[in-house]
């Protein structure tokens, strides 16, 4: 018998404006014993779709037969938090088969969102998930259908971050797990304090050496309420630097290493040069220069170093810290900046809030749980939304 296929594909573009005006491609197989014991693939005209039948393909008939065409009906909804990024292929097989079939679909996004396969059951009225490999290098995507007949397509998660740029890391393996705009470079705000700690941990003078308050410290922001002319400990300096991110404590504390101010900013330099920083810089120690900068990942490997020192893990991660100038009896306490997610049902190992007008809300956070532990960090969140978004990416990839 000479093998029959008719090939008229419909293909719906709506994730593409430009294709707005839907070309007709009318696509209809009937396929014969003797092809089907050969094997073939069923395209799309576009060749965006493919399904290939394998030799001696498992059918209760000895032939095969079917459509892929356009939608014929309105979509008034995509699944929740997703939009398609492939064409919408309807399809309908006659003929039951033994085995699921097989659909590659390629697609565009250039983006690291999750990507899923949905298939849509006429029946229900419902999008329902099915099982799918994804090679984003290819933008491919592989799905194994058991339904005889529906719509199909790629989707990926809709960014519902409000930050601007943010990173996932599991600190073991140095894998990058979830990324947006990770090259981007931002304003860090106070996440400066992470490297101003880890400079003046190398200079550490002894945290019981006694730094006197000047007016020269009081430089604006976050302010811890000391008077000038009160005396405190550089550990008490350094406790006020990461839990409240006093900027006051933080100029008082290089003052305390005996370093210039200039050389000290150098040396926070010098190391983000030596472990190949090329989009990080400081203009000053405390973070309210809108000159220093970072990226979501450069800033990862900052925090990933930060935390593995057990004083930064401990500092960061203390609620509530009181301290007492030498000078006069008054304590002085200070609640945890990062509070909104210490208080929350995670295994924080590590934690920094920043925040300018220009930079945003930001934040980084180390957690562990079952063995593992991973940094979540968020830039340029809108207000508040930086602890909840960390919480979320901590939650999911945990």
């Amino acid at each position: 018998m000479k093998k029959i296929f008719y090939l008229l594909v419909f293909v719906f573009l709506v994730c593409h404006p430009q294709f707005a005006k839907a070309e007709e491609f009318l696509v209809n197989f009937n396929l014969d014993k003797a092809t089907l014991a050969k094997g073939y693939t069923i395209k799309s005209k576009d060749d965006q779709l493919l399904i290939p039948i394998w030799p001696n393909f498992q059918i209760k008939e000895n032939f095969f037969s079917g459509s892929i065409n356009t939608l014929d009906l309105q979509i008034n909804s995509w699944p929740e938090k997703l939009r398609p990024i492939s064409a919408i292929y309807r399809f309908q097989f006659i003929q039951e088969t033994k085995n699921d079939l097989n659909f590659y679909l390629n697609f565009q996004s250039d983006s690291e969102n999750y990507k899923e396969v949905y298939v849509f059951d006429e029946n229900s009225g419902k999008w329902e998930e099915v099982y799918s490999q994804i090679n984003c290098a290819k933008n491919q995507a592989k799905a194994w259908v058991k339904k005889q007949q529906g719509l199909i397509a790629v989707f990926e998660r809709v960014d519902d971050l409000t930050a601007e740029s943010a990173l996932v890391l599991d600190k073991k393996t140095g894998e990058i797990i979830f990324a947006k705009n990770q090259e981007e470079v931002r304003p860090m705000a106070s996440l400066t304090k992470l490297m101003t700690v880890l400079v003046f941990l190398e200079n550490n003078p002894g945290w019981n050496k006694k730094v006197v308050m000047q007016k020269a410290d009081f430089v604006g922001g976050a302010t811890l309420y000391a008077k000038i002319g009160d005396v405190v400990s550089t550990k008490d300096l350094f406790y006020a630097t990461l839990v409240g991110s006093k900027n006051n404590a933080v100029e008082a504390l290089i003052r305390a290493t005996g370093l210039s101010r200039e050389n000290f900013i150098k040396k926070m330099n010098e190391k983000a040069k030596n472990w190949g920083l090329t989009n990080t810089y400081y203009d000053d120690p405390t973070g309210l220069s809108e000159k220093n900068v970072s990226t979501a990942r450069e800033m990862s490997i900052i925090a990933k170093e930060a935390f593995a020192k057990l004083d930064i893990l401990k500092a960061t991660t203390t609620k509530i810290y009181t301290v007492h100038p030498t000078n006069r009896n008054v304590s002085l306490a200070i609640a945890n900046t990062s509070a909104k997610v210490l208080n929350r049902d995670l295994c924080i190992t590590g934690s920094k809030t920043g925040y300018t007008t220009e930079a945003g809300y930001n934040l980084v956070t180390q957690a562990k749980a079952d063995g593992r532990e991973i940094i979540a960090l968020v830039m340029g969140s809108e207000m508040s939304m930086n602890y909840e978004e960390v919480y979320k990416l901590l939650k999911k990839y945990l």
